[in-house]
């Protein structure tokens, strides 16, 4: 039979006990107050600004080479709202990369500086073109498109707008070690609109929650400071976007620990517009947990895949 001294039963304890120690989840450092709040506001006010440009979108279009007609008429290729200006309004002109607008007779096109547009002239240089409330900007899409996007500043839905959040929860505010790849990874990142981008992952964010462990996929250029996490949770499609949200963290060394605070999770401009461009999450980072924390989404909205 084995028998173990006093002495060895010793040994047993203090390895057993310095094991649960390293175990130990550590708590994320106490915040100022203060500070914080200044924070928190400051999120908020991103988000506002966010959801303020893009909710009133109401198209992007791109330009094939040769003429596009634009107005109000539902059959055009680029159709307005119908507040907005007459049915036939004029042409975008696009030949190679360089894009002009040749307005109707009696559209009234002039340029967010005030200046009229009575003929022909370049879309692509100068302040953006506004026909009654709806403001139009050229801009080159890589790899080779030239986009216009119209954006409607008469939206109802822009007075009096407000950004709901659950609310703030230390709870959320969570430690979480990095655990860096061997060598940084390359991780094809899918958009809303276009093609595959390929960014960099160092390594994965580790935290837990509600007694379990979960780990994220951050993204990062080496010597930025921050790691950049898009996430999928539970509660998307019900109480937040049903696309995903997004969160940042202090970079650090591989093992060392980090502060994710999910009581700052944004919103992708797409959860406010399908008509916008936004990176989606690797798909490993889908957690089986209900993140209730930040940003809800716009009962109004409706973004990407919405």
């Amino acid at each position: 039979m084995l028998k173990l001294c006093p002495t060895g039963y010793a040994v047993v304890l203090i390895v057993c006990a310095a094991g649960c120690a390293r175990e130990k989840w550590p708590d994320p450092p106490p915040v100022d107050q203060a500070k914080y709040q200044q924070e928190y506001a400051a999120f908020k006010k991103g988000q506002l600004e966010t959801a303020t440009y893009a909710l009133p979108l109401v198209g992007a279009w791109s330009l094939e080479e040769g003429d596009t007609p634009f107005g109000s008429d539902p059959a055009l290729p680029i159709a307005l709202p119908a507040r907005a200006t007459v049915a036939h309004a004029g042409v975008f002109r696009r030949t190679g990369n360089a894009v002009s607008v040749i307005p109707a007779p009696g559209a009234h096109l002039r340029r967010e500086d005030g200046s009229d547009v009575a003929s022909a002239a370049p879309a692509d240089q100068g302040p953006p073109l506004v026909i009654g409330s709806v403001h139009l900007e050229v801009f080159p899409a890589p790899p080779d498109a030239i986009m216009v996007m119209g954006r409607d500043d008469a939206d109802p839905r822009l007075k009096d707008l407000q950004i709901e959040t659950y609310p703030v929860d230390p709870k959320w505010r969570v430690a979480a070690r990095f655990d860096a790849f061997e060598k940084p990874k390359t991780v094809p990142i899918a958009s809303t609109r276009g093609p595959v981008h390929d960014e960099t992952a160092p390594g994965q964010l580790v935290f837990q929650a509600n007694g379990q462990e979960f780990r994220l996929t951050a993204l990062g250029e080496p010597g930025s400071g921050q790691l950049f996490v898009l996430f999928r949770d539970e509660t998307n499609g019900k109480s937040t976007f049903s696309g995903y949200r997004m969160l940042s963290a202090k970079a650090v060394p591989n093992g060392q620990w980090t502060v994710l605070d999910f009581n700052l999770a944004s919103n992708p401009p797409c959860a406010y517009s399908k008509f916008t461009m936004c990176p989606l999450p690797p798909r490993e980072n889908r957690l089986a947990l209900a993140v209730e924390a930040g940003v809800k989404r716009h009962p109004t909205a409706r973004g990407y895949g919405e």
